[in-house]
């Protein structure tokens, strides 16, 4: 099995509204050796979209280059990114800090152009985030790689590791350069902690994380809170219908207190931030090791025996995991449906028959795509189709259906909508002015710019 290394740079930090406007993967084998030269894609910003000035002042593009209209359509991007994964296929896919960002991101790009969103389970590929390896790295094997220290505080930004272990950056916060980063990342780090990169490969396949779960009566959970570098946990429960979210205790909490509370104590005693109850999705890389690697670098808060005590007493005790499980499922956030078909993308599957049609609709003519959206029976999957066509080739609607969804973009982007989650005209001139003071004069003439933009779209 290979690996893809991608990154993404994009309009925003809103996983939901925010747009893909770079893409840039490197297909490799093995042996970390690219196979195929680096897909590299530029997107231009969609019209129903308005780009955060914070994200143009990093990436030091500006709205007139986002929105050339020589740049292929995000749709047009996305219909190749899909067609690249799926000739990758099998492989493994890495990004930087890419599970909990540009994973989202990626899918609600083929969630929005009709292409099935889950690309990774669905097409038999795993997935790893190079951020957790490098923290796991930090942790298990310091010799191995250096963490610069920026202002008092270990650094994990891709750029500032790269520099500290003399890394090439090409360019930094570009998608392709960033992508060439992270692979010289993975290859220095398989080099120098080949034990980190086995234990790394080894939990990005699913079936491997609940094995080790389920068997280690304790384990080290490693870097998924910033707050701390890994909590010595033990299994104690799995969502009833979520195969893949577990949930473990913490080890260093006061065991026997928690052992003897109620279902209702429980539920108050986990649900403060930063309680002893660790969530664990097995289809997400988690980063864990076993209690002696942490031994062995003098790690553990407590005596591993200690340790494992714990987790024995935890675990022995059914009528006190029967109540946590139920404190657990108790304490569940229920998420308010929402109105807005970015947000809904989780709400359900999209029925076979529906993303059965998907390829039949992506190679129709955009005259005779209409037709399709009478035959989704999803209401999201209608509505996307509908704002495709819009978007891509609005000369193949008719007159009055064209104005209405028209309007509907710019009532969405002009501030009409109260309590938007997304960037507004509003919202981006308030972010501009914000931004203004203190300001390179690149970073000027591209405020400057979005302000001419924002003036003559919206006067």
């Amino acid at each position: 099995m290979g690996f893809v290394i991608y990154d993404l740079e994009t309009s925003g930090l809103h996983k939901r509204f925010d747009q893909i406007l770079q893409f840039a993967a490197i297909h490799t084998n093995d042996e970390l050796e690219p196979v195929d030269p680096p897909l590299h894609m530029r997107a231009r910003l969609s019209p129903s979209i308005l780009p955060s000035a914070a994200a143009l002042l990093v990436t030091g593009r500006s709205i007139e280059e986002i929105t050339d209209p020589k740049l292929p359509s995000i749709h047009s991007v996305v219909q190749e990114v899909h067609a690249a994964f799926v000739r990758w296929t099998p492989a493994m896919i890495l990004g930087f800090n890419s599970i909990k960002f540009d994973e989202e991101l990626l899918r609600q790009a083929f969630y929005q152009n009709l292409q099935h969103p889950i690309y990774v389970t669905n097409i038999k590929n795993n997935r790893g985030d190079v951020l957790r390896l490098a923290r796991a790295v930090a942790l298990l094997a310091p010799e191995a790689m250096t963490i610069p220290n920026i202002n008092g505080h270990r650094s994990f930004r891709l750029t500032d590791i790269a520099q500290a272990n003399g890394l090439h950056i090409e360019h930094g916060h570009d998608a392709l350069s960033d992508a060439q980063t992270t692979l010289e990342l993975c290859r220095m780090i398989r080099n120098r902690a080949p034990d980190a990169w086995s234990s790394f490969s080894r939990f990005a396949h699913k079936a491997n994380v609940i094995e080790f779960i389920r068997e280690e009566e304790a384990f080290a959970l490693l870097g998924e809170r910033a707050e701390s570098d890994f909590a010595c946990v033990t299994f104690v429960a799995s969502h009833p219908t979520d195969t893949n979210l577990h949930y473990c205790l913490d080890l260093t909490a006061d065991i026997p207190a928690l052992q003897e509370m109620s279902v209702d104590e429980l539920c108050l005693a986990i649900s403060h931030k930063g309680g002893p109850v660790r969530a664990l999705r097995a289809n997400a890389s988690p980063a864990m090791a076993q209690v002696w690697e942490l031994e062995t670098q003098n790690l553990l808060p407590m005596p591993a025996q200690v340790i494992e005590r714990l987790a024995n007493s935890v675990r022995a005790d059914e009528e006190f995991l029967d109540r946590l499980a139920a404190a657990i499922q108790s304490n569940q956030r229920v998420w308010p449906a929402s109105e807005h078909v970015e947000e809904q993308i989780y709400d359900r599957f999209i029925p076979n028959g529906d993303s059965d049609l998907f390829s039949g609709f992506h190679r129709t003519d955009w005259s005779e795509r209409l037709s399709f959206i009478a035959k989704f029976s999803d209401p999201r999957v209608k509505r996307l189709a509908q704002r495709l066509i819009l978007q891509e080739a609005p000369h193949v609607l008719d007159p009055q259906r064209r104005s209405a969804l028209t309007h509907e973009v710019e009532k969405r982007l002009d501030g009409s909508i109260a309590d938007a989650p997304w960037t507004t005209a509003p919202k981006l001139l308030a972010e501009i002015q914000a931004l203004s003071a203190g300001c390179s004069e690149k970073g000027r003439r591209i405020l400057d710019g979005l302000s001419i933009y924002l003036s003559t779209r919206f006067p």
